[in-house]
């Protein structure tokens, strides 16, 4: 259980780091009006949306992980 803790903490913390670093590139080459809409009608709609949601999902698993693991 330990183990899977841990990597869903290494993909959560990896898929933060390509969120904030896809922010970023589009800042940097004024592209980031041209990345949305990221979520609509409650569904993520593209590559950003997607990561979003995925990089929470797995910050919410790692937590739960770690409370169940404390007990």
């Amino acid at each position: 259980m330990r183990l899977v803790q841990k990597i869903m903490e290494i993909l959560a913390i990896i898929l933060w780091i390509l969120v904030i670093g896809t922010f970023a590139v589009a800042i940097v080459k004024h592209q980031l009006w041209s990345m949305g809409p990221i979520i609509t009608y409650n569904r993520p709609r593209n590559f950003l949306g997607w990561m979003i949601v995925g990089a929470i999902a797995s910050t919410a698993v790692s937590a739960v992980l770690k409370l169940v693991q404390g007990k």
